[in-house]
């Protein structure tokens, strides 16, 4: 599943504009299948879940006061959700889940104090290990959720924090 396709279905599910939800998305010229080395598809595929995303009222493009992030989910009631994804792509999986966590790290500032970071992978067995060697209590201490996404679903790995 591409980071594309796992930001689409994550905003689906959880965070979609009908259910009250102002929702910004970033994606970069890779994710798009533009530059570098990519399957024939991924520009089509891409295509195809920015334009979803689009129609169902997300906003592209870099947040206006947070920046680049992949995902900022916005709600009168449920607060602020600044969110990491991560795709399947050549990297390891290892070295993406570290360098979303960093991410996720880098922007946890004073300011942000009370919102709920996250971070998404597709929904997998090899990605379920390496979202479950962050541990309960270092995600409960960042308030940090670890979606795992498919197309039909998201789960939170620490729904019960």
């Amino acid at each position: 599943m591409y980071q594309v396709e796992v930001k689409r279905y994550l905003i689906e599910h959880r965070f979609h504009p009908s259910d009250g939800w102002s929702v910004t998305v970033d994606l970069d010229a890779m994710e798009m299948g533009k530059g570098g080395q990519n399957p024939p598809e991924k520009r089509e595929i891409a295509l195809h879940h920015r334009n979803w995303m689009e129609e169902a009222g997300v906003t592209i493009g870099p947040h206006p006061e947070y920046g680049r992030v992949d995902i900022v989910a916005e709600h009168t009631e449920h607060g602020t959700f600044l969110i990491e994804a991560e795709g399947d792509t050549s990297k390891q999986k290892e070295q993406s889940m570290y360098s979303a966590l960093g991410q996720s790290i880098i922007m946890m500032k004073n300011q942000y104090k009370g919102f709920t970071y996250g971070l998404a992978f597709p929904d997998d067995d090899t990605w379920i290990i390496q979202a479950n060697k962050i541990p309960n209590h270092v995600c409960s201490l960042l308030n940090l959720r670890l979606y795992l996404v498919s197309q039909h679903r998201v789960k939170d790995l620490r729904e019960k924090l």
